[in-house]
């Protein structure tokens, strides 16, 4: 899926009737749907919905644009992704490759797949690509070994806010959803505070109409730092998107 359109289904609260759109891709790799009440009944055990819901979501998905009645052939048809993106304007070709076991936990890929891209930009900025992997080759050992090193990214879910439109809740609740299906690593970090410091950090974000960052653990506090991340999911870039 592209992943403009990723960003947007998050941006935009519809994880819902996207998460049916995967499925229908998935399962009608032709992109012809019948919709009968088989067709319901499959997408409603395998999505773990009701089939209202599931009828819901279809409505909803059609109402998006993402397909429609052929009134000819009397069945339904799945836009093709290279239209989807034309009609919304969304010009960058990466995408991500779903899969069935992503409609277990939608929201959780979505959130990895928005970290991800800003884990990416911070990582081209700041890391060498080159220094990710070190290969070392032993006197006892014949062939080379690779010896990846993580790279961890500081990634702000103001960040997430100011590129992607979301909430700062929706951000936090998105990276947590992630870290929990091991979709991406998270660090945080913890800056030590004495007792009169924590006191003008507190003062000084409400003042300037911040959320408070100033966290207390076993009877210390701490100023609550940006959390670094670490990903390896994988995008795709294609001349010609195709289904999927």
């Amino acid at each position: 899926m592209p992943l403009q359109m990723c960003n947007w289904v998050a941006a935009n609260n519809k994880e819902n009737p996207f998460r049916l759109f995967l499925y229908l891709k998935l399962s009608y790799p032709s992109g012809k749907i019948q919709w009968n009440k088989t067709d319901v009944d499959l997408a409603s055990i395998t999505l773990c919905n009701t089939p209202k819901t599931i009828k819901s979501n279809f409505k909803k998905v059609q109402e998006l644009g993402w397909l429609y009645y052929d009134d000819e052939y009397k069945f339904y048809r799945l836009y093709a992704l290279d239209k989807i993106r034309d009609n919304n304007d969304w010009e960058l070709r990466r995408a991500f490759p779903f899969n069935y076991k992503d409609l277990t936990h939608i929201r959780a890929s979505l959130g990895a797949i928005i970290y991800t891209q800003l884990y990416k930009t911070y990582c081209r900025k700041h890391f060498k690509r080159s220094s990710n992997v070190l290969k070392s080759r032993s006197a006892n050992e014949p062939t080379a070994v690779s010896c990846v090193i993580k790279k961890y990214a500081e990634v702000s879910v103001l960040s997430v806010k100011a590129f992607y439109g979301l909430t700062i809740n929706k951000a936090v609740r998105l990276k947590q959803e992630a870290q929990k299906h091991g979709l991406i690593e998270v660090k945080k970090q913890y800056f030590k505070l004495k007792k009169n410091q924590a006191y003008i950090s507190k003062k000084g974000a409400q003042y300037r109409d911040e959320s408070q960052n100033v966290v207390f653990i076993n009877g210390e506090y701490y100023l609550q730092l940006i959390d670094r991340i670490y990903s390896d999911l994988y995008f795709k870039r294609r001349k010609k998107i195709e289904t999927l």
